[in-house]
């Protein structure tokens, strides 16, 4: 019988726990970006930056959203812990230590996962292009860069994609579930769960709509819980030979990183590989320096890409 109650984070104790992650998340995610929305709503950006004929301009709002709740989300986790505990930068992965070797292991991984990454996505694009299958969703920023947009929502695209999202997103997966979860004999399941809830929730609209149009659009807006569904069987693989919770506790998590893309289907299947490059590699560094490096690197190629798209 495998030991699947043995802690894997001795060398870096996890004194948060989840009532506190529950708090800062909500602070974050929903709290912060809800606040500098009011408020820009408040004061009338739309109109006086924008004027009534812009297009998308509630997307394109979400641009300055994005960027000036940015510092807040990065600066909630190490706020809400040290409220409650003694908690040092380092514990979340926010270390200078080998700061150079630990990018440059970022980009290694970045270079050996890439092709893997985009191999994956250009043939799920060929599957569902020869099947005549719903098209490809499209995420919003690749939306709002089809838009003719201000140079300073360029910045501010740049800014999100290539350093808001990268810092908030490594600090709350690899910085804070991921080693919480590593330390719990059933946080792997918890993540697996957690997944499986949060690819409903954000395709809830698209469940409800697709509800009264047949098979095919319902399973097509349930596409990410079946996902999670399909990845239940390998996941259990790992926790059955796993002999510590690191394992199924990194398969968890990423594949909840992998859901939160869910509303653009089906960019969490090519994701959930990235995110076990990035959990892995925040797990053997015991840094997210290399997860953030690795994770601004791969958003500046898909930046790249939308602006040959344009060309």
């Amino acid at each position: 019988m495998q030991d699947h109650n043995a802690s894997v984070n001795s060398e870096q104790p996890v004194p948060w726990t989840g009532a506190e992650i529950v708090l800062s998340v909500f602070l974050a995610w929903m709290f912060w970006p809800a606040a500098i929305f009011a408020i820009l709503k408040g004061i009338h950006v739309e109109h006086w930056y924008y004027g009534d004929e812009a297009p998308e301009m509630t997307k394109r709002l979400g641009l300055w959203v994005n960027a000036l709740a940015s510092p807040f989300q990065v600066v909630t986790y190490p706020l809400v812990f040290s409220a409650f505990h003694r908690i040092t930068l380092e514990q979340l992965g926010l270390t200078r230590r080998r700061l150079v070797r630990n990018a440059f292991g970022g980009v290694a991984v970045l270079l050996l996962l890439t092709p893997v990454v985009f191999g994956i996505w250009q043939f799920i694009r060929w599957t569902y292009g020869s099947s005549g299958e719903h098209a490809l969703e499209r995420h919003t920023l690749e939306e709002i860069a089809q838009q003719q947009l201000y140079p300073s929502e360029w910045v501010l695209l740049f800014f999100t994609a290539m350093i808001a999202a990268p810092l908030h997103e490594e600090l709350t997966f690899r910085g804070i579930l991921q080693p919480w979860l590593a330390a719990r004999p059933w946080g792997g399941h918890a993540a697996m769960f957690g997944a499986f809830v949060l690819a409903l929730a954000l395709r809830h609209e698209r469940l409800l709509a697709a509800w009264s149009e047949g098979l095919s659009a319902l399973t097509n807006a349930a596409a990410p819980a079946l996902f999670v569904l399909a990845m239940l069987p390998l996941y259990l693989m790992v926790w059955a030979v796993s002999r510590t919770p690191l394992m199924p506790a990194l398969f968890g998590t990423s594949l909840l990183f992998a859901c939160l893309h869910a509303p653009v289907w089906p960019t969490p299947i090519p994701l959930f590989v990235l995110a076990l490059g990035l959990g892995t590699l925040a797990q053997r560094t015991r840094s997210l320096v290399g997860p953030i490096v690795m994770h601004s690197l791969f958003n500046s190629f898909s930046c790249v890409l939308l602006l040959a798209e344009r060309i």
